[in-house]
């Protein structure tokens, strides 16, 4: 142990230094939980145990067994489909009959990681008692941190004033001797945290995330050029309506540590002197919900441009509390699911970015420029945090937090899931927030705890990434159900208002329609309303505002899908409906006189039953469908809605305040 946490360092940071005794912690229960169950699953105990690392094809058919769709037809995104083409008629039919009876894509476990599999396992095993193994695991991590405060108080010798400044209430020695108890082969963070992790230019691939081709960019590629764009950016830089605020958050950070004091141009150039140093403008965004957030601009400040990353960031779903459930009832023993409720939590870290440092050389890459709202000039801050604006900071802070998600899962032994600084806690109500409280520990012994103000406690209910989740229906029905928070909902509907009232749509407001409708998808069951965007998307590219019937169509789409309320729902049990093929067709051969008609196929077993129907078009149909005659498409796609909605074997039936459709 010691030897190998030397190696994460520099040869000569710890000659002369005696490394604590741990290893009676590291090898008692419940520590080595996890490794146990890894040999009792038979998997690979060679190398370093990483997250999930699959090929661009393999994460689309992950996405698929989330429930989300990628693409379809002929989009990049697509998947192939599972009948090929160019079949005759009869060998279509029968391939179809063959894969109806077969469980769909979207029915099979998702793809996640082995430790995320693991926690579920022992949150579903009856008889065990989880808050006495927390309350054991924490008590033996808090004396490994106790007896290796010396080498932390020395890996603090090794840092720069101001990386020691911003890292200061980081445990960073603790945390490097967790990844090795963790087997994480990331293992180039330790020394991150201490010298500084990549902000601009190139990063390597770190192993926990699937690689990509990068170029390998230098320091001299990044500050290419750097006097001309500087004084370009500095012609840019004038009062406007937000640099009160911009002054205030930029003092916070300066307060915390996270930077210098502001600066003028000329006691910058005194710091400074010669070297070379390429700025990054400030700027103020308001977000959909109203609050405002400081963000750098790298696009223009040309460190986006000057950036390669090895690394394709993979993140969790907004769906994984219904993951989550699904490998608990997978790994859980019938008994459980009877006697046991399920609870959601979640917690998020404060100022996370800016926790993880950046080295000297390459802040000098980023050196943040806003107008001074008291001096009325230009004013410049040297950061060592990283800054929000950053591509490299993205992949650097997510080193962190997939390691985190790794720990709270590996030795609290709860379903915990990270996307950035959110996270997610489910847990049995039985454990009474036991979960939720070691997760917290953990990550108060780390040195990065979570904000008090923002935690969610364990509930049948909770929010994670901007949806609403809801547990209370897996006992009755075994599903959850997921719909957008309400705050984003009424922000879509206030978007659209305003722009109706007024009858013009500004390519901006349209691109934050768009992006709220985007998100808001992700609640509602099987993407309707996703192709009604279209109008939106374009008007993001175009030169004028007037709010066309087009537009205003659309807007209506989006009021039915809200007003409807077509919750997306995620079935933790086995699907148990009766399973059957539909085979559709229709034919138009004089316009308003189509025919149509649909054979549904039931499947019973190993018995099937045959119904065939013909389908009755009234003439209002086709005044629907006006302008225009050819409307065979149409046609073809109404034998569906038919075969669904009109078909005597299917009916409405209240039940518990909502609408389902089952077979009678």
């Amino acid at each position: 142990m010691a030897l190998a946490f030397k190696k994460l360092y520099p040869g000569d940071w710890f000659e002369g230094l005696s490394i604590p005794f741990v290893e009676d912690l590291v090898n008692q229960h419940p520590l080595d939980l996890y490794i146990r169950w890894r040999h009792q699953q038979g998997l690979d105990m060679e190398g370093s145990w990483n997250p999930v690392l699959a090929a661009p094809s393999v994460r689309q058919k992950m996405r698929t067994a989330e429930g989300q769709q990628v693409g379809a037809i002929n989009h990049r995104a697509a998947l192939a489909p599972l009948l090929p083409f160019h079949l005759q008629p009869d060998q279509h039919f029968e391939r179809a009959l063959q894969l109806s009876v077969q469980p769909l894509p979207t029915e099979g476990l998702p793809i996640l990681d082995d430790d995320l599999r693991f926690a579920a396992s022992f949150s579903s095993l009856p008889g065990v008692d989880l808050s006495k193994l927390r309350k054991r695991a924490m008590g033996l991590l808090a004396e490994m941190k106790r007896r290796w405060s010396k080498i932390t108080e020395h890996l603090r010798t090794k840092q720069t004033e101001a990386i020691r400044t911003a890292t200061a209430q980081r445990d960073v020695g603790f945390t490097a001797i967790l990844l090795l108890l963790a087997n994480w082969g990331d293992v180039t963070l330790p020394a991150g945290l201490c010298m500084g992790l990549p902000a601009v230019g190139y990063a390597p691939p770190y192993g926990i995330f699937p690689e990509q081709e990068a170029s390998r960019l230098t320091r001299e590629d990044v500050l290419r050029d750097w006097r001309t764009h500087n004084r370009w950016i500095l012609t840019r830089l004038r009062p406007g309506a937000d640099d009160e605020f911009m002054l205030q958050q930029s003092l916070k950070d300066a307060e915390k540590g996270f930077c210098s004091l502001p600066m003028d141009a000329e006691e910058l150039h005194g710091l400074l002197g010669a070297e070379p140093y390429r700025l990054i403008p400030r700027c103020v965004i308001t977000q959909s919900s109203g609050k405002q957030r400081v963000i750098d601009d790298a696009y223009v400040g040309l460190q986006s441009e000057r950036s390669s990353d090895a690394n394709k960031l993979t993140l969790c779903s907004a769906l994984r509390p219904a993951q989550h459930l699904q490998y608990a009832y997978a790994y859980g023993a019938l008994p459980i699911w009877d006697t046991e409720e399920w609870e959601s939590g979640g917690e998020d870290w404060p100022g996370a970015y800016r926790f993880c440092p950046m080295s000297h050389d390459e802040a000098l890459c980023c050196i943040v420029a806003f107008f001074h709202h008291e001096w009325q000039k230009p004013a410049f801050m040297i950061y060592t945090g990283l800054l929000f604006g950053l591509p490299l900071a993205v992949t650097s802070f997510n080193r962190y937090s997939r390691l985190v998600e790794a720990l709270s899962r590996r030795f609290t032994f709860c379903l915990t899931s990270l996307y950035f600084d959110d996270a997610h806690v489910t847990d049995r109500k039985s454990c009474k927030g036991s979960g939720q409280r070691a997760m917290q520990f953990l990550n108060t012994l780390l040195g990065t705890p979570f904000s008090a103000e923002k935690c969610q406690r364990m509930q049948h209910s909770g929010t994670f990434l901007g949806l609403d989740h809801d547990f209370s229906q897996i006992h009755t029905r075994g599903t959850i159900q997921f719909w957008a928070r309400e705050r984003i909902e009424q922000k879509l509907l206030h978007l659209m208002k305003h722009a109706e009232d007024s009858s013009k749509l500004q390519p901006g407001v349209a691109a934050k329609i768009y992006g709220i409708a985007n998100f808001f998808e992700l609640g509602v069951w099987g993407r309707i309303g996703c192709g009604g965007l279209a109008p939106i998307k374009r008007r993001q590219q175009e030169r004028t505002s007037e709010l066309t019937e087009e537009l205003r169509r659309c807007f209506d789409l989006l009021r039915a899908v809200i007003a409807t309320k077509p919750s997306r729902t995620i079935e933790i049990w086995p699907h148990a409906g009766q399973r059957f093929l539909a085979a559709s067709d229709a034919a138009l051969e004089i316009p308003s006189q189509g025919t149509g008609g649909f054979l549904i196929v039931w499947h019973d077993g190993c018995v099937q039953q045959r119904e065939a129907f013909v389908s009755i078009i009234p003439p209002v149909v086709y005044h629907l469908w006006e302008p225009g005659d050819t409307k065979i498409a149409q046609l073809e796609l109404l034998q569906v809605l038919y075969a669904l909605f009109v078909h005597r074997r299917f009916v409405a039936v209240e039940d518990s305040g909502s609408l389902t459709t089952q077979r009678r």
